[in-house]
């Protein structure tokens, strides 16, 4: 699938150099203002949308099941998530497709963790037995990520149980014995401070590398719009780039998009982005979300990402 990248770089370099003074086509973005889809704020930011002919508007949303419905539900062209909620979303039939890459997991990826507090007796995977485990959201990549994480490094997933805490009210729920354990993603353990100990990356179960977030278009608007998502892929792209090299000047755009505190986001671990779309970085989320129950049914990758036509 990396034709679908190449086509794009071509379409953007292919602009004449007064694009930016030209009408500019609007699309519809539906993506929560967060690290792990932060190239999209860096391509508005830094112009690299202007300059390939689009304006963005962003629609309002601040998770992958809202980005999901408002792309469903026709008021967004693209939208933003994890690759396990688009997954399921395609596989229920709606007519989407991953057209790029957000944030992905490495062996340097330390912005998604498992963690307990500071003085917590829990101290490996086996430990978390029959524990409690809060997650943002159930049937949901946290959910797939811990169970992952804990069958891999020596545990029994089958014997934890989940409970629904938002982000911001994880390290309150750790600290008042509510729950045991957390998997929260950046800036929520940098804002926790010293009471968590960390347990590990807890994306590494799933698979050494893959693509934890993508970006997924209408079927129809790509139809009608390819050489626009071209240039909309290409912009991503080079925004990735450019962020995955600069993280002090981008965690700069990102205080500007998401209230973070400035102090917060110089400090906490960074997102790494894709910058190839490709089956085999899709594949690991897709069948892991099938083995732990958050998709009914698995399918090859590669139907579910654009070919760039």
């Amino acid at each position: 699938m990396k034709r679908a990248f190449f086509l794009a770089i071509l379409a953007l370099l292919a602009l004449p150099s007064n694009a930016g003074a030209q009408q500019l086509v609007t699309v519809r973005v539906a993506a929560a203002p967060l690290d792990t889809l932060g190239n999209v704020y860096y391509a508005l930011d830094l112009g690299y949308f202007k300059d390939a002919g689009i304006d963005i508007e962003f629609i309002a949303g601040q998770n992958a099941a809202a980005a999901v419905a408002a792309l469903a539900g026709g008021s967004a062209d693209v939208a933003g998530g994890a690759v396990t909620s688009l997954a399921a979303a395609y596989s229920q039939g709606i007519p989407l497709t991953l057209i790029a890459a957000g944030g992905m997991n490495t062996d340097a990826s330390r912005d998604n963790i498992i963690a307990v507090k500071a003085d917590s007796p829990i101290a490996k995977a086996a430990d978390l037995n029959g524990k409690t485990i809060g997650i943002a959201g159930l049937k949901t990549m946290q959910q797939v990520a811990a169970m992952s994480w804990v069958d891999h490094h020596g545990g029994d997933s089958k014997t934890l149980k989940f409970v629904e805490i938002p982000f911001p009210q994880m390290c309150s729920a750790l600290d008042g014995g509510r729950i045991d354990a957390i998997t929260p993603v950046e800036p929520v353990p940098s804002s926790c401070g010293k009471s968590l100990k960390v347990l590990g990356n807890v994306l590494d179960g799933v698979a050494p590398r893959f693509i934890a977030i993508a970006y997924a278009a209408r079927n129809d608007w790509l139809k009608d719009n390819p050489q626009l998502a071209q240039r909309f892929v290409a912009a991503l792209v080079k925004a990735a780039v450019w962020g995955n090299s600069h993280p002090a000047e981008s965690a700069d755009i990102l205080v500007r998009y998401s209230k973070l505190d400035p102090a917060v986001a110089k400090a906490m671990q960074r997102s790494i982005y894709a910058t190839t779309l490709t089956a085999n970085l899709v594949q690991p989320v897709i069948d892991a979300s099938y083995k732990y129950g958050t998709l009914g049914k698995t399918f090859p990758a590669a139907q579910f990402i654009w070919n760039g036509k």
